[in-house]
């Protein structure tokens, strides 16, 4: 059955990812990109084609089918708006799946990493290293300020409530409204449940058109933008003070450019 809803419509016009990422980039924010590079000289420089590409197929599927995808088991939640016929083509080939990485990456390489980061110790340790230094130093960069928080998830508040009105974005109680000419409301929410202090980024994101509003593109946990610009789960929950409020503007910011984008896709 085929789906048909207002928010599939103005989705299918998303630009992609590369601009995308380089609109975030463009307001301070680089830490995906440190990661993809390192992920480049890890697969290879005759790699760059295919990684480069699969991260441009995976960030289209996932938002031309409003999230409701999981690319690497080339599921579908609904009928599919965009289905890569290069990620089915790498998904037929897998020939290095194995236990316990029940749904790795489409990619020989990027899984060889995941597993290297698994199994080996002190190669993991690097890697967690080289993503600290990338985020303190981008957040001494940008001059991100702590005052006020304590770890616990109530002080994602005030937070929020700057780093969103900054963009246009509008509070109605615990949740923060943007509304796009082209019929879409951005939706920045809060999970404050369970654990009174954050163990994840206590953040909730919702794309929806007005005229349709049950049907969402609902987005959250540490990873909530990693299958539109890959790398971008290192702005997840985790570290220090300085850390978490970097990753708190990093999310919001990065929903902002996808607001951007979409808003001008439907101005072309």
């Amino acid at each position: 059955m085929t789906e048909d809803h207002p928010l599939l419509t103005v989705l299918a016009n998303w630009p992609g990812r590369v601009s995308t990422q380089l609109a975030f980039e463009a307001r301070g924010f680089v830490v995906h990109r440190a990661w993809q590079n390192r992920m480049i000289e890890f697969c290879g420089e005759n790699q760059v084609d295919v990684l480069t590409r699969y991260w441009d197929e995976v960030a289209l599927e996932t938002m031309r089918c409003a999230g409701k995808v999981h690319s690497e088991m080339r599921y579908f939640g609904i009928e599919p708006k965009y289905r890569s016929a290069f990620l089915d083509e790498l998904f037929v080939a897998m020939d290095f799946k194995e236990p316990p990485f029940k749904y790795p990456p489409l990619v020989r390489c990027l899984f060889e990493h995941m597993k290297k980061t698994w199994f080996d110790k002190e190669f993991a340790n690097g890697e967690t290293a080289f993503i600290r230094m990338q985020k303190r130093r981008e957040g001494e960069r940008l001059g991100i300020r702590t005052a006020g928080w304590t770890g616990r998830k109530r002080d994602v508040l005030p937070f929020i409530e700057e780093f969103s009105s900054a963009h246009g974005f509008k509070r109605r109680r615990n949740r923060w409204h943007k509304d796009l000419g082209c019929g879409l409301v951005f939706e920045i929410g809060t999970d404050l449940g369970g654990s009174p202090f954050c163990t994840q980024m206590p953040l909730t994101f919702r794309i929806f058109h007005a005229d349709d509003p049950t049907f969402a593109f609902e987005l959250g946990g540490n990873e909530p933008f990693d299958q539109l610009v890959y790398g971008s789960r290192l702005y997840g929950g985790g570290g220090d003070a300085s850390e978490f409020v970097l990753g708190i503007r990093a999310n919001i910011e990065l929903f902002d450019v996808i607001a951007v984008s979409l808003e001008a896709s439907q101005q072309a």
